[in-house]
């Protein structure tokens, strides 16, 4: 697994946390926006919207850190990152939205009640 970020992107961040949550071994490749290397022809030929993260699992690319967390949760469920009750599971995702860190139901959350 190759996750590419950058160091000061929240959400990469975010995707970085679920990651170690989760245990998942991966390798990291910085993408430097600091450089512009988001705009690079190698890189946009993996996330064309030149954004980070991005998130090679196999033959999977990803990229939006929620689609991300959403997936990992999904494709490796030893550790529940959301909770599966539709109405909590909503209220995280609109947590997600409007704050730079993750509702995690591993952790108790007073926003989701988890």
């Amino acid at each position: 697994m190759l996750l590419y970020d950058y160091s000061k992107s929240t959400a990469a961040y975010r995707v970085r946390i679920a990651l170690g949550l989760k245990d998942l071994t991966y390798q990291r490749e910085t993408v430097s926006l600091l450089d512009k290397h988001q705009y690079s022809d190698a890189y946009r030929s993996l996330n064309p919207a030149g954004l980070v993260p991005t998130l090679v699992d196999g033959d999977v690319t990803l990229s939006q850190s929620l689609a991300i967390i959403e997936y990992l949760d999904e494709r490796y469920p030893q550790v529940k990152l959301l909770p599966s009750d539709p109405v909590q599971k909503a209220q995280c995702r609109s947590l997600h939205s409007t704050l730079p860190v993750m509702c995690i139901h591993s952790i108790t959350c007073e926003f989701c009640n988890t």
